[in-house]
């Protein structure tokens, strides 16, 4: 019996405090939450103006970028015609709200908050610099000096401040305390406070049968700004999440920060339509015609086209931007030319080579000239490549429009300067990457792809920066070295009964005048005849070793020889009939390809009529055939 009295006190012991710390679990009456969107906040007593409007989540970050802000709005703040309350570098902001919902204060014990992202963290509390690195301000409420209520001065942003970062996690811990710093950089101390701080009681309290409900929570709220990250490989939206060690209930405990990462560039072309004057006339006046396309050089450095163009866009409106716009100006180094940058690679230019008097441009997707007001100035950090320095950077400078696409056209002239002659068969071809280049993290200042503290060096922590990344996979073609080659018209040739076409093709590559002395490259080459007869068929022959007619080895025609040939027997290797009314193109593959035709009378050889042989103007895709055509020896 005693022992049964004694229990049943113990055991409803056991239940009261089991119903008491279940109900003190349910009944926590702080909650925090996280949002990238919010209102601008009023004063709270003693606050010192509350707190701005907050930007949004950022609308866009690049797919290779290395320091993406979080938070920053549709256009990462300060740009034209964009309006908003933060306005300052390094803006990009998470408020994080925590709300009383009881009539009557609550003190909490030390609360630690863990902001955490599912990708690196590339900056830190001191990083570009104190002002614009990661820091929790705008403290208004709770989140204020503990002197405040005592009518000395108020700091927002007491209360609250940044216990550590973690590069590599993504992780922001932040400590809620009394004894923590003004919470603004790495100028503080860590917080991490050993008491807790009172969250004013809630308004517009009832009490009804004993039970009190009231209308307004008191709510107190800080920002987390300046967080740069890197989306290197990532697609779609980021999120961060909000996480406490006990104290305070979680309620929105996720934020959409960046709602879309996708490549920063689309491919670039090298187009031959869709040019206007702004491009067509970068040299102005007297300078070489841009007719768009590759260049168009033959192998023995004669230039067909001078110039080559290449169109690159980016991929979404506000992705180029000047150094005072990225990060709304958070950039490292602070200087003009910490923008978003482009750099071309040029691939397999021949050693001499010319490539010289490059322009840049800007246009919108229709090729017409900017607004006025948002210039983006492009700037070329040099105007020449070589097969030594390969790339060329372009820098903007001058705020860019956010808000429409931007068209990026650089043209170089080419000629064959000090290169070798004849020129090789591979064409140069270009390729384009987001500048300037790095990695998310460092390890002992070092870039890493293991790393896991964040790049600071001069010449390491570029914000912004890009992971290497040159697209296309298969790049585009801005120079052809098409094999020298001179083509030659028979505007009339006929083969009939008593009557064929003598044709005469001379090799003049071998000629007094000598390379040295400004005469040609002697060079060898098959000819290729195209016959088009009355009729509307036509059929090509190509010499090869065993063709009729006289001059040919294994079917060439050597520098310095002639080939004479019979229609009739060029007929005859084609297959094409025994008869012909029409015209011949003659393609010799070689320079400075000379002809002479005859048609005359089989019975005797005499002759009933010479036919000129014309020489047409280089022909190539990139440089179509003249309007009006102008022909001659």
């Amino acid at each position: 019996m005693t022992s049964k009295r004694l229990l049943m006190p113990v055991l409803m012991l056991g239940i009261f405090l089991t119903l008491g710390n279940l109900a003190f679990a349910q009944t926590n009456p702080v909650t925090c939450s996280m949002s990238t969107a919010g209102a601008a906040i009023a004063a709270f007593g003693a606050s010192p103006g509350g707190a701005p409007a907050t930007p949004g989540e950022s609308s866009h970050a690049t797919a290779t970028g290395h320091t993406e802000p979080i938070g920053a709005g549709p256009t990462e703040l300060n740009s034209p015609g964009v309006v908003n309350t933060i306005g300052t570098p390094g803006g990009g902001t998470v408020r994080i709200s925590c709300s009383n919902t009881s009539s009557a204060p609550v003190t909490t014990g030390v609360v630690v908050l863990t902001v955490s992202l599912p990708v690196p963290i590339t900056n830190t509390q001191s990083f570009p610099s104190v002002p614009t690195g990661i820091r929790v301000t705008n403290g208004t409420n709770a989140f204020l000096s503990s002197n405040a209520t005592s009518g000395a001065a108020a700091v927002a942003g007491a209360n609250v401040g940044i216990s550590s970062v973690n590069n590599a996690a993504g992780q922001v811990v932040i400590g809620l305390g009394t004894n923590g710093g003004a919470g603004t950089s790495s100028g503080a101390p860590a917080n991490n406070p050993t008491v807790g701080i009172t969250f004013p009681a809630a308004t517009g309290c009832t009490t009804t049968n004993g039970v009190t409900t009231c209308t307004t929570p008191n709510t107190s709220t800080f920002d987390l700004q300046g967080v740069l990250v890197s989306t290197n490989g990532k697609t779609g939206p980021i999120s961060a999440t909000l996480s406490s060690s006990g104290g305070v209930n979680i309620g929105t405990g996720s934020a959409e920060v960046i709602a879309a990462v996708t490549p920063g560039l689309t491919d670039p072309t090298a187009p031959t339509t869709g040019l206007t004057a702004t491009v067509t006339g970068v040299y102005g006046a007297g300078g070489p015609t841009v007719r768009g396309g590759a260049a168009v050089l033959s192998s023995n450095g004669a230039a067909v086209n001078s110039t080559f163009v290449i169109r690159v866009a980016e991929a979404y409106p506000d992705m180029f931007k000047s150094a005072a716009q990225f990060n709304a100006g958070g950039v490292f180094p602070v200087s003009t030319s910490a923008s978003t940058q482009v750099n071309i690679r040029l691939n397999n230019i021949p050693a001499g080579l010319s490539i010289s008097n490059c322009a840049a441009v800007m246009t919108d997707p229709n090729g017409a000239a900017l607004a006025a007001g948002t210039p983006g100035t492009p700037i070329l950090a040099q105007s020449n490549v070589t097969a030594a320095s390969p790339i060329l950077n372009v820098q903007f400078a001058g705020a860019l429009d956010q808000t429409t696409i931007d068209v990026l056209w650089v043209t170089c002239q080419v000629g064959a300067g000090t290169a070798t002659l004849p020129l090789p068969s591979a064409a140069v071809t270009a390729q384009v990457e987001l500048a300037p280049e790095g990695t998310a993290l460092c390890t002992l200042g070092v870039p890493s792809a293991t790393g896991t503290t964040a790049c600071t060096g001069l010449t390491t922590g570029n914000v912004p920066r890009y992971q290497p990344a040159y697209q296309p996979t298969t790049p585009i073609t801005v120079i052809v070295f098409p094999p020298s080659q001179t083509t030659l018209l028979l505007p009339l040739a006929s083969v009939g009964p008593g009557y064929n076409t003598g044709i005469a093709i001379s090799n003049t590559s071998t000629d007094p005048f000598t390379p040295a002395g400004g005469g040609a490259t002697p060079s060898d080459g098959t000819i290729v005849f195209t016959m088009y007869k009355n009729d509307g068929t036509s059929k090509t022959y190509t010499t090869t070793t065993g063709s009729p007619g006289n001059g040919l080895t294994a079917g060439v025609v050597k520098s310095g020889a002639t080939y004479l040939v019979n229609l009739s027997e060029l007929l005859s290797a084609a297959s094409f009939g025994t008869t012909f009314n029409g015209y011949v193109f003659v393609a010799a593959n070689f320079p400075n390809a000379h002809g002479a035709a005859t048609i005359y009378v089989t019975t005797d050889g005499s002759a009933a009529l010479s036919t000129p042989v014309l020489v047409l103007p280089a022909i190539s895709s990139a440089a179509p055939r003249t309007t009006p055509e102008s022909l001659g020896q």
